[in-house]
Order: C-alpha cells, then sequence, then structure tokens
C-alpha cells in the first residue's frame, strides 16, 4: 500500500511525536515513543532498534504494529506488518549514521509494510480510514 504524502510527510517530520504499539504473544499492547520511526518510502517504514527490548521480543512473535504520528492537530494512525530486521545494507547504514549524531547506537532498522492508514487529527474526519 502506497501512502498518502501528508502521512509521510507527517512521519518523516522530526519534530512530530511518533508512538509504536506491538503486542505481545499473550496479546498485551505495548507502546514506546520512537522518533526515528520514518517513511523512506511511500510503501515502507522503519525504525531503529536502540533501546528496545521487549518491543523487539513482540516484533519477533507478532507481526502487525501500529504507528501514530502526531503533530499539532495532524494526526495519522498506521496499521503495518513487519517485514524484517535489518542489521547492515543502505538503509540501515543511513538511519545508524543520523543516529550517531545524536550519540545514539543502532542495534538494527526494522522495516514494515503498511497496510491501513486512518485520519485521528481533530476534526470531523477523526478515524476516518483514508487509505
Amino acid at each position: 500500500m502506497k501512502m498518502p504524502e501528508n502521512v509521510m510527510n507527517l512521519l518523516n517530520d522530526r519534530e512530530a511525536s511518533k508512538v509504536l504499539t506491538t503486542v505481545d504473544s499473550q496479546g498485551i499492547p505495548h507502546s514506546i515513543v520512537v522518533g526515528s520511526i520514518m517513511a523512506p518510502a511511500g510503501d515502507l517504514l522503519c525504525a531503529a532498534e536502540v533501546l528496545m527490548k521487549k518491543t523487539a521480543k513482540n516484533l519477533e512473535t507478532n507481526k502487525n504494529i501500529a504507528v501514530l504520528a502526531v503533530k499539532g492537530t495532524e494526526s495519522y494512525l498506521v496499521n503495518a506488518t513487519v517485514i524484517e530486521r535489518q542489521i547492515s545494507g543502505n538503509l540501515f547504514d543511513t538511519v545508524a549514521e543520523e543516529l550517531k549524531k545524536l550519540g545514539l547506537p543502532t542495534q538494527a532498522v526494522w522495516t514494515f509494510n503498511p497496510t491501513a492508514i486512518y485520519d485521528q487529527s481533530a476534526g470531523p474526519n477523526a478515524g476516518t480510514k483514508i487509505s
């Protein structure tokens, strides 16, 4: 699924807050703020594994995730599935280099395939599926 440009822009905005929600093997949700979430392509999301312990374990056992991106009154919820955990390659190198500037070590980069997108912005379209 290709994400609309406005959704990608918010996901790639460094000032936007982004929350990654995973679910463990017993169905219990776990949410964390992940500043490294981004959309490097219209059909791809990624997030760096920096301090993820429980989240990484959840990603290995349950491939379904949700990402909520928020800035001001604009907000989108992206449901996605895990593609893979990368520990090398171009995407890994690019993300690791950016995080190194912030003093953060990158253990891996998780990639995701978007499956559904919802407008969660404050307004009359809140909760509307847009893709």
